[in-house]
């Protein structure tokens, strides 16, 4: 039994009548005959009787002509919903970000492609850039945007855009009041950083190592960016964040940025996916429009 016999089989079991089922399917009436005699044979069972000029559906006949219209109905609605996704009217897309790049920057874009795809069910995983990268080769997630090197070679990333990180501390913190520091300057104040893996803390410690200067010694390891906001408002340390994250507090003077005059921190954000893996339709159009932003 193929597909074509049970198509012809369902259209004279519809009919009740070979001709009629023949036209139907514009071929001829022989041709009818003989792919019903085929599928009967195949199944080794009779499927029509006939009485008179009339014929009708053996037990047999009519289980599968039940079969028939429910693998019909089937099709036709997997083609809906193929045809619905290839034209991004249904779907589901999957995205994981890090920290800054998920809580800060990302609720922007998905906002505008709420207002293209309406029907798209979005999810969106926010961890630091390792665990995302992680997810991603796990498939977990189908792209994801990230701060740092992207260098698993199973993966593939492109530039989304610069960010510059820079140094915060409390409005009464001493550093906060002097003017003309310089990196060496800071170096000995006691630092809150993010936990190993984090982006920022990666691009910070890759800049002291291209100085040839040693990494800092934690006064307090940290979770997430609020955390760190939080802590250094409160006088606990100093720490380098994006410039993304500290826009409300600065305008608000609940921190301050300490400007440093030798030393600039500007990294960039990426997006990433399996080098092997297909994208789909709706991950594609998000990177477009990711893309049209740059």
């Amino acid at each position: 039994m193929n597909f074509n016999h049970l198509l012809i089989f369902q259209k004279v079991a519809e009919h009740r009548h070979f001709t009629r089922a023949a036209e139907d399917l514009y071929i001829s009436q022989p041709a009818v005959s003989k792919q019903i005699r085929e599928l009967e044979k195949s199944l080794g069972l009779s499927l029509f009787s006939q009485i008179g000029r009339k014929i009708y559906l053996t037990e047999a006949g009519e289980i599968l002509y039940d079969y028939a219209r429910r693998i019909f109905a089937l099709t036709d609605e997997v083609e809906t919903h193929l045809a619905e996704m290839r034209d991004l009217e249904r779907g589901r897309l999957a995205l994981g970000a890090s920290t800054t790049i998920g809580i800060y920057l990302l609720p922007e874009v998905l906002g505008q492609y709420r207002a293209c795809y309406p029907r798209i069910e979005l999810s969106l995983d926010i961890a630091n850039a390792d665990l995302i990268q992680s997810h991603l080769l796990n498939n977990l997630v189908e792209l994801a945007l990230v701060e740092g090197s992207v260098t698993h070679p199973e993966l593939t990333s492109e530039v989304w855009q610069a960010d510059e990180l820079v140094l915060i501390a409390a409005p009464e913190s001493p550093l906060a009041q002097r003017e003309a520091l310089s990196l060496h300057d800071i170096l000995e104040a006691p630092f809150l950083v993010r936990e190993q893996g984090s982006g920022t803390r990666e691009a910070f410690e890759a800049a002291l190592t291209e100085r040839n200067l040693p990494p800092v010694t934690p006064f307090m390891e940290l979770g997430s960016t609020e955390a760190i906001k939080k802590a250094v408002a409160a006088g606990l340390g100093i720490s380098f964040v994006s410039t993304h994250t500290i826009q409300l507090e600065v305008a608000a003077g609940l921190l301050h940025i300490v400007p440093l005059r030798d030393f600039q921190l500007v990294r960039q954000l990426y997006i990433a996916y399996p080098r092997q893996r297909r994208l789909s339709r709706a991950s594609r159009a998000f990177l477009a429009l990711l893309q049209r932003d740059l």
